[in-house]
Formats: structure tokens, C-alpha cells, sequence
């Protein structure tokens, strides 16, 4: 018996998170990305840790989750935690994700340079739930790609799982509020990372109030999907997606 492969699949899509990141799965889905299915493993991501600590930890942590995803026939494999992406550096995020199989892997900390440089931002202000440790590895990791940091605000949330986890519930009205405690005067644009905070969504009404281009995290996975899938999403805004 012959058997017939359907040549209207849609393209698999693989993302490893952090086991109590609630956002990725559901802001990938809400962008509607036709033609694309979305299928998450879940690591554990250690807390208050830093450096090689962390980035050895992490590679020993995500050996069982990518091995489960090594079963999906991704066509396209995505590291969403950024801080895990910034502590593994770039080379080491795309050999440890290789090992999910997929026929091409990508990790948000490279995405979001990516992202910034089409918009010609060289000059950032950041924010993030992080602890201004955890900041400081992010600005090592956009310095060594040539972008600066013209200032930095964190909550200092990544102490405990129990403080993290308001970050997946951070609204609209109030990831606004926070950033106004974020000094941007002298950056092309302002960074938010984590992708736990729900962003995409809320970008342009950031990027009207603020008067420059606002990236996340989570806009820079869904813009670096598309563009390696060469699809557009339905519902996603922001500068990105309009002048990238």
C-alpha cells in the first residue's frame, strides 16, 4: 500500500522554555502565523545563578526536553529563554538545540540582535524582570554584537520561582508604568527581555507612547521564526514587523 505524505502540513516549530514560562506558546499562537504549529518542551532554569554556572547547568538541564523534541520532525527548533541564550553565547545555544534534530535552529539571544540591527538600533535602553546581575550579562551580550546600553532597569525578580512567576501576568497598563521608570533619552529604542513578559501584543501602543521602536524578546522569536519559515504573521505590530 502506497503511502500518501499531505503536502499542506503545517511547518513544526519546536520551542524550549523555562518550566514556568506560561507566555511563549500562547503569544506565538496569538501572532497567527499561518501554516505554522507550535510544540514546547519545558526545562528547569536555575535561579540565581550566573556565568559558566549557568550556562553548564543549563546545557545539562535541556538534554531530557530537546530529546522529546527530537521526536516532532521540527522544521525549526527555538531556544525562548533569553537568559539562557545570553549565558550560552550564541555558538553554544545553536549546538545545544541542534540536538532536537530540526532541519534549521535558531535562539532568541541571536534574534533579537538580529532584530536590532534591522531597525538600526545601536543604542538601547533595556528592561527586564532580572536582577541587575543578570542585566549585566546582557549588556556584555549586545556590547560584544556592537550595541550599547545607554541605561538599564530591572525588577529583580529571578530570586525565586514564587516572585518570577507574576512576570507572566504583567498587563499592558502596567509593563507601560514600569517603563516609565526606564531612563531612554539618549537610545535609539528601548529592549525588553524575557520572554515570559507578555509583550507583543502591547508594542505599538509602547513604541506610540515612548516615540522610538520597542523590541521583546518574544517579537524578536516570532520575527525570526517567520522570516526563517518566510511567512508573515497575521496579528503582530510593532516597527519590527512593519519596517524590518
Amino acid at each position: 500500500m502506497q503511502t500518501i505524505v499531505p503536502t499542506d502540513l503545517p511547518k513544526r516549530v519546536g520551542l524550549l522554555v523555562p518550566g514556568s514560562n506560561t507566555t511563549v506558546e500562547a503569544e506565538m499562537n496569538r501572532a497567527g502565523l499561518p501554516g505554522a504549529s507550535f510544540h514546547a518542551a519545558r526545562m528547569t532554569l536555575p535561579l540565581g545563578l550566573t556565568g559558566e554556572t549557568l550556562a553548564t547547568t543549563l546545557m545539562a538541564n535541556a538534554a531530557v526536553p530537546l530529546q522529546h523534541l527530537s521526536a516532532c520532525q521540527l522544521d525549526v527548533m527555538m531556544l525562548g529563554c533569553t537568559s539562557a541564550a545570553m549565558a550560552l553565547g550564541t555558538e553554544r545555544s545553536l549546538s545545544m538545540v541542534g540536538a532536537a534534530q530540526a532541519q534549521g535552529a535558531l535562539e532568541v539571544g541571536g534574534a533579537i540582535v538580529a532584530a536590532l540591527k534591522a531597525l538600526r538600533l545601536h543604542r538601547i535602553a533595556l528592561f527586564t524582570p532580572y536582577l541587575d546581575t543578570t542585566n549585566a550579562a546582557v549588556i556584555a551580550y549586545l556590547a560584544a554584537a556592537g550595541i550599547e546600553t545607554t541605561a538599564s532597569l530591572g525588577l529583580g525578580l529571578n530570586t525565586s520561582l514564587e516572585r518570577f512567576r507574576v512576570v507572566s501576568r504583567t498587563g499592558a497598563e502596567a509593563l507601560a508604568a514600569h517603563l516609565e521608570g526606564l531612563d531612554h533619552a539618549g537610545a535609539d529604542g528601548v529592549l525588553i527581555c524575557c520572554t515570559d513578559l507578555p509583550t507583543i501584543a502591547a508594542l505599538p501602543g509602547l513604541e506610540a507612547r515612548l516615540g522610538k521602536p520597542v523590541v521583546s524578546s518574544n517579537q524578536a522569536m516570532l520575527w525570526a521564526i517567520a522570516r526563517a519559515l518566510g511567512q508573515q504573521p497575521e496579528r503582530a505590530g510593532g516597527r519590527l514587523f512593519a519596517d524590518a
